[in-house]
Order: structure tokens, then C-alpha cells, then sequence
């Protein structure tokens, strides 16, 4: 998949989770810069290695259990910096956004999860070439942009009444 689905996938999430907390009369959850966050933390495993070949992907030590465990901590550390009133939900919703990229690869073309022990793990849910991840690219934009606005709709129309 693309660095863009990989980022935009776990915001759009974030997004879905809000519209409904305001819709519940609650306040939502994730203010612009923890939408960054999350997105930032969705593609970290390609912006740290980036690959060009599946190959590569499947040799990469950000595409494995073992990232995902050294991630964990860093996270705590960045969340506890930024995010004081609420860091540790969003330590856990960075990892989850790390734990979704490598998810997403797992059922596209697959990823080396023990790397470098064990085999390439690789369900194929998700078929095609660069037409169909255009597709998905385009989709998760769009569903993105829906669900933002609809978020800012919902906040200002909470704070006329």
C-alpha cells in the first residue's frame, strides 16, 4: 500500500470515533494535532525505511514485531511530551496506527514479521497493482476530507446552540 492510505487510514478512524462522540453530546477525542500524530504514526514504519521493491519491504526491521515493541516505548515518551492530559490513549492509538500499517501490508503483498527468522507472512486479502492502490489512495482522501469536515460541522453547530 501507499504511504498516503497507510496515513490516512487510522485518521480516518480517529475521525469516525469523533463524529459519533458528538453525536453522543460528548466532546470528541482528537484535536488537529493529534490527527497529525496519527497520521504520522501510520506511515512511520515507510517513512523510516523506505522501500521501492517488495523485497525490500520484506527485509525491513520497521516492518516487524520487533519495531512495533521498540515503538511502543518511544511512543510513551513522545505522548507523555505532547500529549500530557491524555497520553496515554494516544501512546496506545499511535501504536495501533503502526500495528494498522503493518496489518495493511500483511494482507497486500505481505511482510516478515520475525525478520530475520521467520518466513514472509502473507494472507493476499487485498489484490492489484498501482491502478488499484490509486483507488484505494483516492478513496481514504475522500472519506478523510468527508469525515474532517463533517467533524468541524458537528463542533460548530455544538458550540451555537
Amino acid at each position: 500500500m501507499n504511504v498516503i492510505t497507510h496515513a490516512l487510514a487510522p485518521v480516518a478512524v480517529a475521525l469516525a470515533v469523533d463524529v459519533t462522540r458528538i453525536h453522543r453530546g460528548r466532546r470528541p477525542l482528537f484535536p488537529a494535532r493529534c490527527l497529525v500524530a496519527i497520521g504520522c504514526a501510520g506511515a512511520l514504519p515507510d517513512l523510516l525505511h523506505p522501500h521501492l521493491s517488495l523485497a525490500a519491504r520484506h527485509a525491513s526491521w520497521t516492518h516487524t514485531v520487533w519495531f512495533l515493541l521498540a515503538a511502543y516505548p518511544v511512543f510513551a515518551l513522545i505522548c507523555r511530551k505532547w500529549f500530557r492530559e491524555r497520553w496515554i490513549l494516544m501512546t496506545q492509538i499511535l501504536w495501533l496506527a503502526a500495528v494498522t500499517h503493518l496489518a495493511t501490508d500483511m494482507v497486500s503483498n505481505g511482510i516478515r514479521p520475525l525478520h530475520p527468522y521467520g518466513p514472509v507472512v502473507d494472507y493476499r486479502l487485498i489484490r492489484g497493482g498501482v491502478y488499484r492502490w490509486l483507488q484505494y489512495d483516492a478513496g481514504f482522501i475522500a472519506t478523510t476530507v468527508f469525515l474532517g469536515t463533517w467533524v468541524r460541522r458537528l463542533r460548530t453547530t455544538r458550540r451555537e446552540k
